[in-house]
Order: structure tokens, then C-alpha cells, then sequence
């Protein structure tokens, strides 16, 4: 590095920590406390599976801007390069950090260049409406001196799952369709979505902290854009948001998606015949015995394998306990009764208390593996309703089960 490459750098710190002021806050958090940070407050529209993210650590954050002027005020960056960079003043036209990380196949067909320093996040994710979105606006330092000069750094979002047989990608112009990228919009091309960064001159501004180029490094941007997608409620996509460097890495681009946009707005569904049509594909994992629908609730009857007098959860039922705890996790928003049954030995007081501890049982399992307790209530109804008047241990074994009762 040169000596005036060094000093450029340096007067961009101290003017960084100077002007800048805080005014732009980045924290590092793992890719499931990012995720958490898209969702919309009290929302149970969409609900996390699983989340991934493949790059350098320091090419994502959540971030806070105290000015106005950026067109989204806080939520989560993905760059190029160092998301700490972005908060410096725009004092340069070429700044940027090669990190020297693979580039992403499925950017470079929409980019048609190779790629490199690509930040991949992977979300896996079900809703219960029939429609995705999130707002966003993409950055870049290859504006606007290298637009169409075969640097034409790209992002996208793609997704898939039921209805997409292969990759989509989400990230359009809503008034052409075509993909976001340095070389698809700017000045010269689709400019209503462009807005410039002017260059930061230092202490010659007088009120600094009101110009974003006072806090923003990138030279160019585009306004905030809608990524919206149909979907199936209650079916698991997973959503892939991708950037990279095209034909070199040492100008950064970056992606900033908007804290508690990612929604699911669409129109619903009755939740009944879904959970009926999935609890039928499930009947063997889950040990359903029966299904019955009555009205907004779908119910089945399981044998859970108690012993004689006893409550504790055997080790043969965790299988089909977990397959109902997969179930739940599915259909997220909907709420359980687990009523717990007993066979004909002993008295109406004590077989109460034991089914009620039975139903209880299974609903510390269901929890233990990651359903809400708030979902679940609980109740026992002894020996009242048998399933069998039978006498044998093998028919009284088929009245130790739990009931399920499942509604939205």
C-alpha cells in the first residue's frame, strides 16, 4: 500500500470519528439475531426454521443510522467488504476491501461476469399467508465512475420451495423486472430508483452531520425497493439473499434490508383442511390413531405407551412426540390441548390426577423440544371416555393415551 493511499485512509478514520459521530452504529450478531431483527414486533406471520451465512463475519451487521437522509434508518447490511466501512464519510471515490472469498454461480449468471467476496444469507422460513415481502435499497462505490465498465456488482434474492421449480429471483424493478445491479440502475438507466452520494468535503460544509455524505461511504444508491413473493401458507421455503463483487474486489457494494419488514401480508387461509391434509400425511410418524374435524379444530387420539400408574414419557413414543413437535413448528400459530386419559384401574379421584400429570407429561416434552408453552394447555378426564372396555392389559394400555386438539 502506498504512502498516500495510507494517509487517505488515515484522514478518513479521524474524519470518521470526528464528523461521523456515531451517527451510523454497526453490531455483529449471528445470522438467527439478524434474521429476528427483519420480523415485524409481536408478529406471528412468518415464523425462522434456520438461517446460514456464508462469508467473512465483518460483511454483516445490524446496523442504526442517526440521519434522515439514508433511506432506511436501521436493520441489517450485508456488503462486500467491512461493514464498518460504510460509516465513513464519503471523502473518496475507491474505497473498498478486497476480502478475497469465493464469488456465487447464481449471481454471475444474472451479472454475466464471474464474481468474487460474495455474502450469502440463507433463511428457511414458513408463513401463514399466501404472500413474503421485505423493503431494501442497494449501494455501491462503483458509482458512478464505473458504471458499464465491466464491474457491475450484483445482488438478488432468490427463493424456493413449492410452486418454484427453480431459483427465483426476487429483487426486480417493479416498473421493468430487471435485477438490481450497478449497470441496471444509476444515472443513465432506470434513474427514478438512483440517488446520488456527493462527495464529503470535509469541514467546509457547515452542519455536516445533516449531509449523508458526512456518514456514508458508498457514492450511490438506489431508493428503497419491495421484494415481494407468492407463496403457499404453511409450506417451508427458503429465502437466499446473495451480493458480490463483479470483475474485481476492491470496490464494496452493499445491500441494507429494512428492520421489521420481512412480513407476510398476503391473504389467509383456513388453517382446518391444511392441518387435516398434513396431519394425514403424517398419520404412521405421528402415531395418530383417528382424525376428526370439529369446526375451527382438528383433534387426533395417540397412544402414548404409559406404564401402569405412571406419567413419565417412554423412550419408544419420542420419535412420533417429535414428529408432532416438526408439526407444530409448521403450523406456528396454531394453539394445543393435550387431554390426558387413563385405563379403568382405580378410583375417579386418583385417575384424574393421573391423566391431568399425563397430559402435562407430553406437554413438557412438546416444549423441551422448542414449542411454546403459552401454545399448550392441558386438562385430564381419568377413565371417563375409554377408547376400550376391554379387560385385558393390551386393551387397557390403548386407554393410556393423550389426546390432541389443535386450533388457530
Amino acid at each position: 500500500m502506498g504512502i498516500w493511499r495510507s494517509i487517505t485512509i488515515l484522514t478518513t478514520l479521524l474524519y470518521a470519528t470526528f464528523c461521523a459521530n456515531g451517527q451510523m452504529i454497526f453490531k455483529s450478531k449471528s445470522s438467527k439475531q439478524l434474521v429476528e431483527e427483519l420480523l415485524p414486533r409481536n408478529s406471528f406471520g412468518i415464523t425462522i426454521l434456520n438461517t446460514h451465512f456464508q462469508a467473512n463475519p465483518n460483511s454483516i451487521a445490524s446496523f442504526v443510522s442517526m440521519s434522515d437522509k439514508l433511506p432506511i434508518q436501521s436493520g441489517v447490511i450485508m456488503t462486500t467488504g467491512i461493514v464498518n466501512w460504510v460509516g465513513y464519510p464519503n471523502d473518496s471515490p475507491s474505497s473498498g476491501c478486497g476480502m478475497f472469498t469465493p464469488g456465487d454461480s447464481r449471481l454471475e449468471k444474472i451479472a454475466g461476469a464471474t464474481t468474487s467476496d460474495a455474502a450469502i444469507l440463507e433463511i428457511e422460513f414458513v408463513a401463514n399467508t399466501d404472500e413474503v415481502s421485505f423493503e431494501y435499497f442497494f449501494a455501491s462505490e462503483e458509482y458512478p465512475e464505473y458504471v458499464n465498465k465491466g464491474v457491475n456488482d450484483v445482488f438478488a434474492f432468490f427463493i424456493e420451495g413449492p410452486d418454484y421449480d427453480t431459483l427465483y429471483n426476487i429483487a426486480k424493478l417493479p416498473t421493468t423486472g430487471e435485477p438490481i445491479s450497478v449497470d441496471h440502475v444509476n444515472a443513465e438507466r432506470n434513474s427514478e430508483f438512483y440517488i446520488e452520494n456527493k462527495r464529503w468535503r470535509g469541514f467546509s460544509i457547515e452542519d455536516p452531520g445533516s449531509s449523508l455524505a458526512s456518514i456514508f461511504q458508498f457514492d450511490g444508491m438506489t431508493t428503497v425497493l419491495e421484494a415481494k413473493a407468492k407463496i403457499r401458507p404453511y409450506a417451508t421455503y427458503k429465502l437466499t439473499m446473495a451480493i458480490a463483487d463483479v470483475g474485481d474486489n476492491i470496490y464494496d457494494s452493499g445491500v441494507f434490508i429494512k428492520a421489521h419488514s420481512l412480513k407476510s401480508e398476503g391473504k389467509l387461509q383456513p388453517i382446518v383442511p391444511l392441518l387435516k391434509s398434513e396431519i394425514e400425511k403424517r398419520m404412521h410418524l405421528i402415531g395418530a390413531n383417528r382424525i376428526r374435524v370439529t369446526g375451527d379444530t382438528v383433534g387426533f387420539d395417540k397412544t402414548v405407551h404409559f406404564d401402569f400408574n405412571s406419567f413419565d414419557i417412554l423412550m419408544e413414543d419420542t420419535t412420533s412426540l417429535n414428529a408432532v413437535a416438526e408439526l407444530l413448528t409448521v403450523f406456528f400459530d396454531a394453539r394445543l390441548v393435550l387431554i390426558g386419559h387413563t385405563d379403568d384401574v382405580g378410583s375417579d379421584e386418583y385417575n384424574m390426577d393421573l391423566s391431568r400429570m399425563r397430559s402435562r407429561s407430553v406437554a413438557n416434552y412438546l416444549i423441551m423440544r422448542g414449542i411454546d408453552k403459552s401454545r399448550i394447555a392441558t386438562e385430564g378426564h381419568g377413565k371417563r371416555q375409554p377408547l376400550t372396555y376391554g379387560q385385558t392389559d393390551a386393551e387397557r394400555r390403548k386407554n393410556r393415551r393423550v389426546e390432541f386438539l389443535i386450533y388457530k
